[in-house]
């Protein structure tokens, strides 16, 4: 009853949802610049949405009203289309963000409390990794005899070999190349980090590439300057925004002859988690490779190695519709054993190790 009391209380006291205080919410996050920016959008969304359906004091309803909004078509420059599961999500998460800290400030109860978000499968990748041929194929297309090609091909080994974001490559500077006895590391400002306190080795391949594209720079530069600039007349040695490097090395695939809308910057990023998995074998090598706090996120890369080993799909065929061609051979090499005499198997192990 109590509760009842005061959630009556909060009813009474509400205030209409303004311009102001969603300025006020903006003005009370402590968060990075990006990460506002985005506040900024996903609310400018959820303003514009409860302007156009004429809602002051929303209820619980409206937010699930809102959220059935966001599942619908929206114009963009292609005509009607759905919003990406991860847009959605992020909408609604500011949503749900905003008023919980109404309700904090007694301001306006939570009225998105339990509205459960968008469900998002995290166990598959929506970009493509590219196979060792294309990886090679690619950096063979790359024309390094200019300063921009020299500038591509390093980050594109940086993408390939290291496994940086974009935006890890955009925050880079010279200064965070740092030589630690016989080895040179790149300090990064990772993702959700505030501090260049993030190494990745720069094994000699990548060390060269790199020094080539700083011997080959003419803008005048120090080591507080940006690792890669850009060259064009307007903008030159100024720092290269991550959306601008994303469209360059979507370039260097497309010119190289990897057209896809699942090939991306990021597929290069995903490309060196699945090559750190398939050449250890050790998923936590490939976390530490990939920098996840979550080792889940690495495991999507086993899940994409198991499945293209399986073949199921082949597999499935085969058996309602041509069981005599080939059995799966690693079921059938584990069949086998399970026949085998275990005081043998010690026998079979030691034989079997010299095939790995």
């Amino acid at each position: 009853m109590q509760e009842i009391t005061v959630y009556n209380r909060q009813l009474q006291s509400r205030a209409a949802i303004s311009a102001d205080l969603f300025r006020r919410f903006i003005e009370y996050t402590d968060r990075e610049p990006t990460t506002t920016k985005g506040y900024i959008t996903c609310l400018r969304q959820f303003a514009n949405w409860i302007t156009a359906t004429g809602t002051t004091q929303p209820e619980r309803a409206d937010i699930i009203a809102y959220k059935e909004y966001l599942n619908g078509a929206h114009f963009g420059r292609s005509g009607a289309e759905q919003l990406k599961a991860g847009t959605k999500q992020q909408y609604l998460r500011a949503v749900k963000h905003f008023f919980k800290w109404t309700a904090a400030e007694g301001i306006y109860p939570n009225i998105a409390d339990n509205i459960h978000g968008v469900k998002i499968n995290h166990d598959t990748h929506k970009k493509d990794a590219l196979d060792r041929e294309a990886v090679k194929i690619i950096a063979d297309h790359i024309d390094r005899s200019t300063e921009s090609g020299k500038r591509l091909y390093a980050m594109y080994l940086l993408c390939i070999s290291c496994g940086l974001r974009t935006i890890e490559i955009n925050r880079a500077n010279i200064e965070d190349i740092k030589k630690t006895g016989d080895r040179t590391y790149l300090y990064l400002q990772g993702k959700g980090h505030s501090e260049h306190d993030q190494p990745v080795l720069l094994i000699p391949e990548v060390k060269a590439a790199l020094q080539d594209y700083l011997q080959s720079r003419t803008d005048t530069h120090t080591a507080k300057s940006p690792l890669f600039v850009s060259t064009s007349n307007r903008s030159k040695g100024k720092r290269i925004a991550p959306t601008t490097i994303s469209t360059m090395l979507k370039e260097a695939l497309v010119s190289a002859g990897y057209d896809s809308d699942r090939l991306t910057a990021h597929s290069l990023r995903h490309t060196s988690g699945t090559g750190a998995y398939k050449a250890t074998g050790n998923i936590y090598l490939a976390q530490k490779h990939q920098r996840h706090a979550d080792p889940s996120t690495t495991e999507i890369y086993v899940h994409a190695e198991e499945r293209e080993e399986r073949n199921t799909e082949q597999q499935v065929y085969n058996y309602f519709f041509n069981p005599a061609a080939g059995k799966d051979q690693r079921q059938e090499a584990i069949e086998l054993i399970s026949t085998i005499d275990p005081a043998k198997l010690g026998a079979v192990c030691e034989f079997l190790k010299a095939f790995r």
